[in-house]
């Protein structure tokens, strides 16, 4: 019983092997009868792609219409060929291309390997690639069939396999060794560019740039339907058409080197803002969602909701926002602007010089032979060096020439300290200084007396109005109606102007082209900052060729020369010297005059107390004037009496 079973076991495995034995022979006929031919040199093709690409994975796509088994015979081999690699690998029909999404969610991008036999099977790869995004994958087509079925491979008509210009298609015709790129521009032809030679020797050898951007950097004309903004801050359209401001400079450059141009098939009045209650996007978001624009050429705010409509360029301006309102009349006057000049650092080191001075001083009168206590001498060179400071001179200057070098050494350091003192003494006093009513968005409401101003349509208006954030909430409710809202920049500068209690939210007026503001504005910084970009239709073919492009003008700095080109010239039509206030330099002025009042109050105290001392020298002279008068006017009348007697005397005698 054991015998017949093991007898009957190796009959099985006997029978098995001839059965594959005389498969194997057969398949050669019936791929001839079949025109199949089947090469092995699609093998180490197949081999050197996947290493190319650095692919893990493939799935091999083909057509029902072949005979099932050839096709997974010639699959089996190719696919036990690149397991070998460490390449995984399956094989789907072109009509499970849609289901193959579902199985294939972890693979950021597949690679998809088409096999194409004949026109039939041509036909029916284009049906199946009808409604499929040919750019998310990477797609290597084999064309193999006969030699008069090459026109296909040589010269497709149109765009049969649907593709885009940022798909990634290599095909290759039959076993030539050259290889072909095929994408599409206006998705009404197939271009067709060789990009590398294959051998079974040498493998792969590129012949164009490695990377996709660098090799399709020709548009050949094409014309992209465009939106425009009115009045726009970043763009301007000229008289004679061309575009002027920083994103007008910007889009000539891409335009010339990318070889294409634009239709501006429509004028919007808004940027675009979202309506939760239509359910609908406003301005030239809205054309560019529904396919009735490409690009719209201005500036827009890079917001998450925009981000699931339209596609974003990268963006090139990182722009503050700004409270924009009227310019206070209340202005403060700084009266410690004489102490601001110099900060505690620059006082520390000023006494540190007088004390060290004075102490170097000290052994050097010593040597000189002064007999002086060290702490008068301490006390007199103080006293010295601080009357250098304050512009004196001294009492007694020393002729030994160690001790006029060091006098010398502090009077040029005064003289630099006053010159730096001075200059920045005049910054402080000139400067204007606005009694501001709220310096962020937090006191803005806390204040409550002003009310909000937004240009109409555009991303600022989203992010209050559809934000969950408080302060936002709280924003909304001092924002102006929406039909008061303005449409431009220019238009909003006016509104604040005429009204002082509007408070503008803005961009820095210095990246606005063209702005002209009727009054005098005071800009508070609000803490956001903007990116802004241009935007193009969502999934749009060119924007990753335009990003590469703006990421090479970022790195060799075109970007920064074309924003200084534009704001350069603003600068030189700007007024040079501005004339200063009064009211800046109030706080000089009145210094000056306390300085006059008390020096006419000293001046008069003077005079009283000098008129004073006078009277009382005059009456104590007086004093002794009286006295020496009698005395005078006694010795007169003893003179007097004297002479008198001696001429009695006389008389009596020569009577007698």
């Amino acid at each position: 019983m054991f015998n017949l079973r093991n007898s009957s076991v190796n009959f099985e495995i006997m029978f098995l092997v001839g059965l594959k034995i005389l498969v194997l022979l057969l398949l050669p006929k019936i791929a001839r009868s079949q025109d199949l031919p089947i090469s092995e040199e699609q093998i180490p093709f197949i081999i050197d792609i996947c290493k190319l690409y650095g692919s893990k994975s493939a799935i091999f796509l083909y057509s029902e219409s072949i005979n099932e088994m050839e096709m997974t015979t010639m699959m089996f081999k190719w696919r036990r060929a690149l397991s070998r690699e460490g390449v995984a690998s399956t094989n789907l029909y072109f009509s499970q291309l849609h289901k193959s999404s579902y199985y294939i969610k972890q693979i950021v991008r597949p690679y998809y390997i088409v096999v194409i036999s004949n026109y039939s099977v041509i036909n029916e790869f284009s049906l199946a690639t009808s409604t499929f995004n040919m750019s998310s994958a990477m797609w290597l087509v084999i064309f193999i069939y006969k030699e008069n079925g090459s026109g296909y491979c040589q010269n497709p008509p149109g765009n049969i396999f649907h593709l885009r210009f940022n798909s990634e298609m290599m095909v290759r015709c039959g076993t030539e060794n050259i290889l072909r790129e095929w994408y599409s521009i206006d998705m009404n032809r197939t271009e067709i560019d060789d990009v590398a030679t294959w051998s079974l020797e040498k493998g792969i050898t590129n012949i164009v740039p490695d990377s996709l951007h660098e090799r399709r950097y020709n548009l050949k004309g094409l014309i992209m339907r465009a939106v425009i903004i009115k009045d726009s801050s970043f763009i301007t359209v000229k008289k004679d058409g061309e575009l002027g401001g920083t994103f007008g400079e910007l889009l000539k450059e891409l335009c010339t080197i990318l070889n294409f141009s634009f239709d501006v098939v429509l004028e919007s009045e808004e940027f675009g803002s979202w309506n939760p209650e239509k359910k609908t996007w406003s301005g030239a978001i809205a054309e560019l969602h529904a396919g009735r624009a490409d690009i719209s050429l201005s500036g827009f705010s890079v917001t998450n909701a925009r981000l699931n409509v339209v596609d974003f360029t990268v963006p090139f301006l990182n722009i503050k926002n700004f409270l924009v309102i009227r310019e206070p009349e209340k202005y403060g006057i700084k009266w410690s602007s004489h102490f601001l000049t110099f900060n505690n650092s620059v006082w520390i080191a000023i006494i540190a010089v007088l004390i060290t001075s004075s102490i170097l001083l000290i052994f050097l009168k010593v040597n000189n032979g002064s007999d002086r206590k060290i702490g008068y001498l301490f006390i007199d060179n103080f006293l010295e060096i601080w009357s250098i400071f304050c512009q004196q001179g001294l009492a007694d200057f020393s002729g030994r020439s160690s001790l006029r070098i060091a006098y010398f050494s502090v009077f040029i350091l005064v003289t630099v300290l006053s010159a730096a003192y001075s200059a920045g003494l005049i910054s402080f006093l000139t400067s204007t200084i606005h009694v501001l009513p709220f310096h962020s968005l937090e006191s803005f409401v806390q204040d409550g007396t002003y009310q909000l101003a937004v240009v109409r349509g555009t991303a600022y208006y989203d992010k209050f109005a559809n934000s969950g954030d408080p302060l936002a909430k709280k924003l909304m409710k001092l924002m102006l109606e929406d039909r008061k809202l303005p449409l431009t920049e220019q238009e909003g500068y006016k509104k604040i102007c005429k009204n002082r209690k509007l408070a503008f939210y803005t961009v820095d007026k210095d990246v606005i082209a063209n702005l002209k503001i009727p009054c005098n504005v005071v800009h508070i910084a609000t803490g956001h900052v903007n990116n802004i970009a241009m935007i193009l239709s969502k999934h749009n073919p060119f924007t990753d060729v335009i990003n590469f492009h703006l990421q090479k003008y970022v790195y060799n700095g075109m970007m920064n020369r074309l924003k200084q080109k534009t704001i350069k010239k603003k600068s030189n039509n700007m007024i040079k010297h501005q004339p200063v206030p009064l009211i800046s330099v109030i706080l000089l002025l009145i210094f000056i005059l306390i300085g006059i009042v008390l020096s006419i109050c000293i001046l008069v105290i003077e005079k009283l107390i000098f008129a004073r001392t006078k009277k009382k020298i005059l009456k104590v002279h007086y004093i002794p004037s009286i006295k020496s008068l009698g005395f005078y006017v006694k010795r007169k009348k003893s003179l007097r009496n004297i002479t008198k007697y001696y001429t009695n005397r006389i008389y009596v005698r020569e009577n007698y």
